[in-house]
This record gives structure tokens, sequence and C-alpha cells, in this order.
């Protein structure tokens, strides 16, 4: 794109920006029109900053049909901040860990930003409940179970990603449950043998109180034996529950779907969100169900990994659903959003190789097979406690005015807890939970954490975004989607049924024609007894 030079306008040569030097180089660089809107708008920008945009606009208009192209617009404003979002850093993985992931996204054709959160959210399933890591700074500890959240549109290719990461889990549940096979029809035969014996003592001319206590006690003292779900893709919170009773009260959500958005904020309950157990699970809180309907569920230490893939529609749901957000429920999740590869893939793409499949296969395999005690506790070094005091400290001063967590403070107040969380995880990768946790590992896992700072910014930005960009949003949206070129504010007002009143345009129009998004003109045409509507031109670009 060639970008015009404006260096030497000031204000004092402001005429420069009208005299028939600037237009003539304008028109002759600017070759299409998005050249055109992003050259205009530098030029509108330094007339605005000068005080002579009216003219300045004018000039350009009526030089534009003399050089013989369409109407000049500005490149619009997007929504939001802008946000520069960083790039994962790769070298903070443990090297099984980082070879796989550049071998997946080089044969996926994917930013490698598409596999790290996943591959968190596995690593966070397998080791959730092996131990927990203690806070060198406070003395409480901290459960090794992450919620994440990547975002990306359609095509983007999340299901191949999705499918090489989750793989071994699969194949572990599969084999482990083949094991499990004979031992759950023997408990499912003792327990139906033991119950009729129960029922044959308990009434009749054979009740026998002794004998009935024996058996109720020997069905209490039987260990049950299920199989191994690991993962559940679409559930409702009451069967989530009951699965969780069955796996040690551990379970993973990890789908590269958001259909479980919409069932958790009430799809099968009449439209109220039932979110308890997702924030209990988060930190292993104690849940507990009691209806007169239905059986009590008591879960004493619940904890849930979450790690989705999802498109920018679920994400936004999620994101200005008040019951997620109000509850802190959104607050939780690490956020990613991958830069597309789109345009830049080509037909062939190398393989991932036995090797780096075997390796990260093999670890998966023997986190999931770790055992530990109950109460194992990872502790860091001195040098491990240093780094995360100062991040600690990092933290705190960014939530003072002007600073990145000003307006997003009960996310950053959980970013210290997100950053122990998988210290302890990248540890067990590579350390047994009594080994004492190295200052290497807490720096790489700060390092991720302060990564994911940028991407939440963005992440809450819709939340954050004032009531008046919010409807401007929407209505841009509207616009957009009906295709029109022009239209007026009673045609925009039909398409725009969520907001009420007449008076509540005023405000978000106003916003996008600062935005370069419309531009209203004077209309020669009025029905009949009917006051004449303001009409507005549609920037061509939103089309593009």
């Amino acid at each position: 794109m060639s970008i015009i030079d404006l260096s030497d306008v000031s204000k004092d040569t402001a005429y420069k920006l009208t005299s028939e030097a600037l237009t003539d180089i304008f028109f002759t660089i600017s070759m299409d029109e998005r050249e055109r809107a992003e050259n205009f708008r530098l030029i509108m920008d330094k007339a605005r900053e000068f005080g002579v945009s009216d003219a300045v606009f004018q000039h350009y208009q009526e030089q534009a049909s003399l050089w013989n192209v369409p109407e000049l617009w500005e490149t619009p404003k997007p929504f939001g901040k802008e946000i520069q979002l960083a790039e994962f850093p790769l070298g903070c993985l443990p090297e099984v860990l980082e070879r796989f992931v550049k071998e997946l996204s080089a044969n996926v054709q994917v930013s490698p930003d598409m596999c790290v959160l996943p591959l968190l959210s596995v690593l966070s399933l397998v080791t959730q409940g092996k131990a927990v890591i203690l806070n060198p700074g406070g003395g409480n500890t901290e459960t090794l179970n992450l919620y994440t959240l990547t975002i990306a549109e359609p095509g983007e290719r999340k299901s191949g990603v999705f499918k090489a990461l989750t793989a071994p889990l699969y194949s572990f549940r599969r084999e482990e449950n083949q094991r499990r096979e004979p031992l759950i029809r023997e408990y499912q035969f003792k327990k139906a043998a033991l119950t009729k014996q129960l029922d044959s003592v308990s009434k009749g001319k054979n009740a026998c109180l002794e004998k009935a206590q024996e058996y109720a006690m020997e069905l209490e003292n039987l260990e049950p034996i299920y199989p191994l779900t690991l993962n559940v893709t679409d559930t409702t919170p009451e069967a989530l529950a009951s699965e969780m009773i069955k796996n040690g009260e551990k379970i993973g959500i990890l789908s590269d779907e958001g259909g479980i958005f919409d069932i958790m904020s009430g799809l099968y309950s009449s439209g109220t969100a039932n979110i308890d157990l997702l924030l209990k699970g988060y930190d292993g809180s104690p849940y507990n169900v009691i209806r007169c309907s239905k059986q009590p569920i008591s879960l004493e230490n619940p904890l849930i990994t979450f790690g989705l893939m999802v498109q920018t529609e679920p994400f936004e749901r999620a994101m200005n659903n008040p019951q997620f957000s109000g509850r802190g429920f959104v607050h939780r999740f690490l956020f990613s959003f991958p830069q597309s590869k789109a345009g830049h893939r080509s037909f062939r793409s190398p393989y991932i190789s036995k090797e780096a499949k075997d390796d990260y296969k093999a670890l998966i395999y023997s986190l999931l097979q770790l055992k530990t005690n109950d109460t194992a506790v990872i502790k860091c070094d001195k040098e491990a406690y240093c780094i995360m005091r100062d991040y600690s400290d990092k933290i705190e001063s960014d939530f003072l005015d002007g600073g990145i967590f000003e307006y997003m403070k009960e996310w950053g107040n959980k970013q210290v807890g997100r950053a122990l969380k998988i210290a302890g995880i990248l540890h067990l990768c590579e350390h047994s939970p009594e080994e004492p946790l190295s200052g290497k590992t807490a720096l790489n896992a700060v390092s991720i954490a302060m990564w994911s700072e940028n991407h939440a910014l963005k992440a809450f930005g819709e939340i954050c975004t004032s009531e008046e960009n919010k409807a401007a949003e929407y209505i841009f949206k509207r616009i957009k989607q009906s295709g029109c070129a022009e239209m007026s504010k009673r045609d925009i007002m039909r398409q725009c049924r969520k907001i009420k009143s007449v008076d509540d345009f005023e405000e978000p129009l106003k916003t996008l024609e600062d935005m370069g998004y419309i531009r209203e003109v004077t209309s020669d045409y009025s029905r009949a007894g009917r006051k004449s509507s303001a009409m507005y031109k549609i920037n061509p670009l939103i089309f593009n």
C-alpha cells in the first residue's frame, strides 16, 4: 500500500492539504478504494487537528468526481481498543511439548497460539487432583486446573488442532475402560446380589434385622467401579455433578465448539443459568445440592478443567451474559485470539514426526497414571518465591489508575493464582510433587501469564465498552447485514428491534458517523403526511 507523506504539513502550512500538488499525489498513488480510504483518513486527521476539516472534505469530494473515482470515505475506526497481541513464548514449554506444538502448528498450518491453550487444558485435565501448589506469599494453595478459551472464526482449523491434542486422552480412556470392564461387571453382579439378599431379609416372614444390617453394611462398603469418563462435551450441570461423582470428583469440559455455554446459560432450564458447579469447580470448593425431588449431591473437592475453542459469536454471547460476567465465571478464563493463517496456507504441509507424537502421548499417559497422595503440595524454592513475588507486585501496580487492569480488576485478581496453577502443571511435566518448584519453571509460568494479559484485554473489551458503543456496534452489524448502500433512519430502526426508544438511536448513530461507518445526507424525498426521515450513506468498505 502506498501511504501519503504529510510530514511537512504543519498548522502554519495547513493550506498544503488542498494544494494541487498534494491532491495530484493523493489521486495518483491511491490506486484502489482501500488505499484511497486510508490516505483520505490521514489527510482528514490532519485537517481535524488544524480545524479545517470541512473545507478539506469538500475539496477532495469535488476532486474525486474530476478524477472519475467514487465518493471518498475514510477507513472506519475499529470498535474497542486496538490491542497488540503478543506471540506465545514457546520456549517456556517443556521440550517435549514445545516440539509437538511446533510440528502440530506447521502440519495444520495455524498459529502456535491456536494450540497452546488447548494444550494447557489437556495438561490441566491430567494433573488436576494430583497435587496443589503452595502460594509462597500467603500460605494458601492453588489447584492445578485451568479454564481456557480460544477464539477463532470458522474454517481456521480448530478441529484439527483439538483432535491431535486430545487424541491421547481418548486412547487412554479406551484402554483403561477395557481393563475395567470385567471389574465393572463383577461390581454390578455383587451389588445386584447383595441388593436382592437385602430385600429378601427386609420384609415378609423371612425378615431378619441382623441379616439386613449385615447386607446393608456390605453394600455400603462395596467399592463402586465405573467407566472412566475424563471429558464431557455436552452436559447439563446436574448430569455433570453425577458424572463427577463417578470419576473421583474430577472432570474435563474440553471441546472445539461452544455449545456448552448455551446449556449452562439455561438452554434446557427455561433460560435460568445454573453455573454454581462451574464456579465451585475452579478451585475445589465444596458443592452440595439437596432438592425434594432428586437425590442429594455432595462433592467435597470438585475440580473441573474447561478448555473450549469457539467462534466469535458464542464467545460474545458468553462475555455479554450478565450471569456469566456478574458472577465472575468469565473472569476465571485464560483467552487466546490466534492470528489467522487463511490466505497464506499451502496445499502441502510437513507431517508430525512419529517421535514427537510418541513423546507427547507418553507424557500424557505418565501424568494420567501418576499416583500421588491427596495432600501432595508443590512448594517454591527461594528463586521461584522471588519471581512470584515480583509478578504479584506488578499485578498490584497494574490496578492503579492508568494500569492495564484498571477496568478489569476481577480478572486481574485471579492472575497470580493462574500463574501458580500454570507453574504447578509445568512442574509435574518434568518433576515429582516432592521436588521444589524452580525459578526457571516459575519464570516460564509468569511469562505465559504475562502473554495472556493483552489477550484478556481484548476479550474484556466487550464488557468494558460503554453502553453507547455497544449499541453502536449492534446497529453497525444490523446495517452490514442489510447490504444496503443507503438507509433511512426509519429503515435502520426497523432493523434494530433490540433498541426500543427512538431517542436511544441518537448517540449510537452519531458515534457511527464519527467512526466513519455512515454519513448523514440531506433527503429530498418524504412520504406524504410524514416528516422526512434522516438518510444515511453506508461506507462501502464495511462490505469488503
